[in-house]
């Protein structure tokens, strides 16, 4: 029984080695055509991201498809590839621009229109604040001492008539 079992053991490790040096080695750091293609636009006129190419037979994405795989199976780096693109198809290929240079603005601009407009919102109700302040100042130092009294008679005499007559 025991020669049985150490060649049941033998032949399942022999399964497991065979099964594990047959699998293809994956690595961490590989390229996929899928990473590639959400950095480029597809040239084609749509102005998509590449992997987002909504046109039916679109030649232009699968011949720059093509080209990815290609220098992937090469062994480019992705830096690498998308240079080629660019050295091609000039900056308008890549989906964001490199941030350097002119290109730097187009990732500065939005944050700094932002801050710009809270700035101007801020100051604009701070003045809207003030203002409505200053006129409140304004017609309470406009009314005469005479003024108040004649309005709180009227109002004396307008309550003491509501309260005879009641509200019905």
């Amino acid at each position: 029984m025991k020669l049985g079992n150490t060649f049941g053991a033998i032949l399942a490790g022999a399964i497991l080695l065979f099964m594990i040096l047959s699998a293809s080695p994956v690595m961490a750091n590989s390229v996929t055509v899928s990473d590639i293609d959400n950095e480029l636009i597809c040239q084609c006129g749509c102005t998509a991201v590449l992997s987002n190419c909504t046109h039916g037979e679109c030649m232009v994405r699968d011949s720059m498809t093509t080209v990815i795989k290609q220098k992937i199976d090469d062994g480019q780096s992705k830096e690498q590839i998308v240079q080629f693109f660019v050295a091609q198809y000039g900056e308008q290929v890549l989906a964001s621009p490199p941030k350097q240079g002119f290109n730097l603005v187009a990732w500065l601009l939005p944050f700094a229109a932002i801050l710009a407009g809270g700035g101007v919102i801020y100051f604009a109700i701070r003045k809207w604040v003030g203002q409505g302040q200053a006129d409140q100042a304004k017609i309470t130092t406009e009314v005469e001492e005479g003024e108040e009294e004649e309005y709180r008679y009227r109002l004396e005499m307008e309550l003491k008539a509501f309260e005879e007559r009641g509200f019905r």
